[in-house]
């Protein structure tokens, strides 16, 4: 008789540990507290317009590449038109300069320089980096978890190319390292193009999987991605049960044995898998036992990304208009401790199924605290309100970019960090999980907690910063384990 696996939540981790389970013979049912699929990867309508809450481009998408295969292992994204943009990001300050992160290393280089020459081995020293990752790629198929002493020495000669470019960026933020850019506008550029805490191989890693054309957007957004995996789940023979919240897991003996649902019935299995929040899991549904010194610190001292997002519906179509553009404003946008002097817009009339016929939608993301929302959370009006000014405050900037949007607006939809949290449970509306300072460098916080059997957890709080292919590797790497205990051969 097949082992029962019972996993909470059906976001990208839940959906792949889901996948990968029945392929390998488990039977498998998911227990997820909304009623779509996705988790955090996902997108809502407002009168016809499709509201993106996710994605900004997916690593994967080029037929081929190694995280492609891995996609394809859990859902069919060959199915998927998929949208590459020549032009990643195009940065504009106020006094009329203009910088495009263009796609292709070549030209980005040739533009980079041509706008500051004093710049030119600062900027070749990036772009070098980016080619050099382009070609490489990452021992990903096999967790850690299971490595023989023989896999270390040949996980370092397959990554051989990439280790001195590793070795000299993993350690130094972005911030740090662009402070030898002389020019300010290219310096405070390169350091827009994604939050500048991070470490400066994920600028590097980005840029490779640009040139690579394998960072696209897959056309109708995420939650049309997010069902491409829901259909393989099915296809397995996978049950999901949705608005089926968890609020404990049942323990007996140090074994994790099953699930108290919330609305009272109890469910049992021989393995339990959270992908859920990492810390609604400890603190909530586990009761604060078992957690690590190593969770313990980090939810008390990493800061975390949090923002929030105000997409318009405008009955206009901005198809010649640029599509994803950072513009400085006027006056900073103050949210909590985040002071936005910067507005990233994204017109999303590239994808014109997410707008009616000569429409589109545009969204505005600002950083924000959780904090700041948090304040006023109870209070419906007052944080309604300050959802309504902060609208306001976007509107009258986005038609300084776009005029053809004055006037036009048919719908405004707000969405803050509580928003995130309310609807996923995710800790302080985190999108990424923590930020993680380079001078700690990269951790993991293991599937297994000390002391408890036969429980796993799985996500982006596993492996941060992961993102949708890290999360969803992480539920691959735990059949992986689970397989390898059962003395099964991992099927794909």
């Amino acid at each position: 008789m097949a082992k029962k696996i019972l996993i909470i939540g059906a976001g990208m981790a839940g959906l792949s540990a889901g996948i990968h389970a029945c392929r390998n013979g488990y039977d498998v049912e998911i227990y997820e507290q909304h009623d779509l699929p996705g988790g955090l990867c996902t997108a809502w309508k407002r009168k016809g317009y499709t509201i993106d809450g996710c994605i900004h481009w997916l690593v994967g998408t080029r037929p081929g590449s190694q995280f492609n295969r891995l996609w394809r292992e859990v859902c069919a994204i060959e199915d998927l038109e998929i949208i590459d943009h020549d032009i990643f990001m195009s940065i504009e300050n106020r006094g009329g300069k203009v910088l495009h992160i263009y796609s292709d290393l070549d030209r980005l280089e040739e533009h980079l320089i041509n706008h500051s020459p004093a710049d030119e081995l600062a900027i070749k020293s990036i772009t070098g980096a980016a080619r050099v990752v382009a070609k490489g790629s990452f021992p990903l198929e096999k967790p850690t978890e299971l490595y023989k002493f023989w896999d270390v020495p040949l996980m370092l000669f397959s990554m051989m190319p990439m280790l001195k470019v590793m070795g000299r960026l993993s350690r130094v933020s972005i911030k740090e390292y662009l402070e030898q850019i002389e020019d300010p506008f290219l310096k405070e550029a390169l350091s827009l193009v994604m939050p500048s805490g991070y470490s400066m191989i994920s600028l590097i890693s980005t840029l490779a999987s640009l040139h690579s054309k394998d960072a696209g957007f897959p056309k109708g957004g995420s939650l049309v991605f997010a069902r491409l995996l829901e259909n393989r789940f099915f296809e397995l023979g996978g049950k999901l049960n949705y608005q089926c919240g968890v609020e404990e897991i049942l323990i007996e003996d140090n074994r994790a044995v099953g699930l108290l649902l919330k609305d009272g019935s109890k469910v049992y299995g021989d393995i339990i898998i959270s992908a859920a929040d990492l810390h609604s899991t400890i603190y909530g549904m586990l009761n604060s036992r078992y957690r690590t010194a190593k969770i313990d610190e980090s939810f008390a001292h990493l800061p975390v990304y949090s923002s929030v997002q105000v997409s318009l519906g405008v009955n206009s179509e901005l198809s010649g208009e640029a599509e994803n553009v950072v513009v400085e404003l006027d006056s900073p946008i103050t949210l909590g401790h985040e002071h936005n002097r910067y507005l990233y817009l994204t017109n999303f009339s590239f994808d014109p199924t997410l707008a009616p016929a000569g429409k589109a939608v545009l969204r505005a993301t600002l950083f924000s605290s959780y904090e700041h929302w948090a304040a006023s959370a109870d209070n419906k009006e007052r944080y309604r309100e300050k959802k309504e000014k902060l609208a306001e405050l976007v509107i009258s900037e986005v038609e300084k970019r776009f005029p053809a949007v004055k006037d036009q607006v048919e719908v405004v939809d707000v969405a803050t960090p509580i928003t995130y949290s309310r609807y996923t449970g995710v800790w302080k509306g985190s999108y990424m999980a923590w930020i993680v300072p380079p001078e700690v460098g990269r951790f993991k916080i293991p599937k297994e907690l000390p002391g408890l059997n036969n429980f796993y957890q799985v996500g982006q709080w596993v492996e941060p910063p992961a993102g949708l292919p890290g999360s969803m590797l992480t539920g691959r790497h735990v059949i992986q384990i689970i397989c390898s205990r059962d003395r099964k051969t991992f099927q794909i």
